[in-house]
């Protein structure tokens, strides 16, 4: 049994106070995620004197906060096992954009690799799957939806419908391999596409989840549109408006009623309006992360990987093999350490993503201490928006070596000059990973996520120890990082060669038309 040390007391101290103090604005939210992470990282979830105080201390306490505020300090799923029972008792009362912004919060934790998974093994297959079902039949009979079911033997025509839940710009990795799927669609097999941008996640906050989620919204992107991607465009049909209404769902499934596709492709998981569908459409999903994707989809694609989900329930069912094409950006011109005021003589390490003030955590900022610490001329860049991680890097023993670029325009620009692709243990980052390979920059990566699925067995480690001994051996041997940067052009050639197959994704389109005529 562990004791609470003296450290720990005031970190303690200060997140029941947080916790007992406002939690109405998104900014006294921030605040508790900032007390309850500074706990996490202390060790309070695994001090047993500490989380007795903190039980006893918040047991008054609006349960969502408390279960959820919990959930973020330990990790332990059967914080959310009961949140999600707490939601199952008044699902038929609450209201939608409540439950809608604790679902997608919950996600948002799964996605970030904050939970133990070992807490509750079958958390997604056994409890979240049933319960989101329950919540869309919730959403069709509070607000009265009925789509137009397309009658089985109706004659193909050729149209198929891709809905996402959030489409943003050419920045955003998931609108862009969209884009790029609904051209292939287009180009190759000759089929006339529509997409829709649902904006179903909650885009402000209506409950006290911790920590609060909200995700963005293009308000440019409203209404009907063609969007240009390369030298072809994709009709785009989005909406805007905030919450889950009837106005807004009635009128995506009128569009597509009208449109009459021969399928409904849902691009990621928990897509509620491709969803929603399912009873009135053939329905294959398409997932955009390594993670275990959440569809009512007859067929649900993997992301790159050749291992069907655990068990024998409706997701292993659904599932089929399958390698997502990465639509990489094209930078024109060559380039040059000084564009980016780099070294000559630097070794240059370098960490891309768009959640770096999450994924870059206290416990990867330690490794690349390490890594500093055997690898004087090291430098370690950071690329992508941040809010918090340059004040933690300038904390740093190695501040002078730890480099926030900010957003990066030119991104295959700077990886073709960089030395080695370091990625913390999170889930998303394929596409940067994809864009690495293609640049020859090798990767080191835990055996975990999107990058993992990306950059194969041989760019991949299962622990600190082995990451920080090949970051160093990287730096230390120049044949060693020759022939890794030989080995990650081979991979990205392997991967272009998965999904460049031209016949697997027509099959899986066919195959969703005759499941859905099998049980209509």
């Amino acid at each position: 049994m562990m004791e609470m040390t003296g450290s720990r007391a005031p970190i303690l101290g200060d997140l029941i106070a947080r916790l007992h103090g406002p939690a109405g604005t998104g900014e006294a939210l921030r605040d508790i995620t900032e007390a309850c992470d500074s706990a996490r990282i202390a060790g309070l979830g695994g001090d047993v004197e500490a989380m007795a105080a903190l039980e006893a201390a918040t047991a008054a306490l609006d349960p969502i906060l408390r279960e959820s505020a919990l959930a973020c300090v330990t990790g332990d799923l059967r914080r959310y096992l009961r949140i999600l029972d707490m939601l199952d008792n008044v699902l038929d009362l609450a209201p939608l954009d409540g439950i809608n912004q604790i679902y997608w919060s919950m996600q948002r934790q799964l996605f970030l690799m904050r939970m133990d998974f070992a807490s509750v093994p079958d958390f997604v297959t056994e409890r979240v799957l049933p319960f989101y079902e329950r919540f869309l039949k919730q959403i069709s009979l509070r607000l009265g939806l009925s789509p137009v079911a397309r009658q089985a033997d109706k004659p193909a025509t050729g149209r198929v419908v891709i809905v996402t839940n959030q489409f943003l710009s050419d920045q955003h990795q998931p609108t862009r391999d969209l884009l790029a799927q609904a051209v292939r669609l287009q180009r190759d097999l000759g089929r006339t596409v529509l997409a829709l941008n649902t904006n179903m996640m909650p885009d402000r906050y209506y409950s006290p989840f911790i920590p609060p989620f909200a995700a963005a919204v293009e308000e440019s992107l409203s209404g009907d549109q063609t969007i240009q991607f390369g030298n072809d465009s994709v009709r785009l049909l989005s909406s805007t408006a905030p919450g889950i209404t009837a106005d807004k769902l009635n009128g995506f499934f009128s569009a597509v009623e009208q449109f009459d596709p021969d399928l409904v492709i849902a691009f990621g998981g928990s897509v509620i309006v491709a969803d929603l569908l399912a009873s009135a459409r053939p329905l294959l999903c398409i997932p955009t992360t390594s993670g275990q994707t959440v569809s009512l989809a007859d067929i649900v694609l993997d992301y790159g990987g050749r291992t069907a989900p655990p068990g024998e329930g409706r997701l292993a069912r659904s599932w089929r093999p399958f390698r997502l094409g990465m639509a990489l950006r094209q930078d024109e011109g060559p380039t040059n350490r000084a564009e980016f005021d780099l070294a000559d003589d630097a070794f240059l390490y370098v960490v891309v993503g768009n959640r770096l003030d999450a994924e870059v955590d206290a416990a990867f900022l330690a490794i690349l201490e390490r890594v500093l610490d055997a690898v004087p001329h090291g430098e370690v860049l950071f690329a992508g928006p941040v809010d918090t991680l340059r004040g933690r890097l300038a904390a740093s023993r190695h501040a002078a070596s730890l480099r926030c670029l900010g957003h990066v325009e030119r991104i295959g620009a700077l990886l073709s000059l960089c030395d080695v692709f370091l990625n913390p243990r999170r889930t998303g980052g394929g596409g940067s990973a994809a864009q690495a390979l293609a640049s020859g920059l090798p990767i080191l990566a835990f055996d975990s996520g999107d990058v993992a699925s990306i950059a194969g067995p041989g760019f991949v480690v299962a622990t600190n120890d082995s990451f920080v001994e090949r970051a160093v051996a990287l730096a230390a041997d120049p044949s060693l990082l020759s022939g890794s940067r030989e080995d990650a052009r081979n991979r990205f050639a392997a991967v272009k060669q998965e999904e460049s197959d031209r016949t697997q994704l027509p099959v899986y389109l066919n195959e969703a038309v005759d499941l859905y005529r099998m049980r209509s």
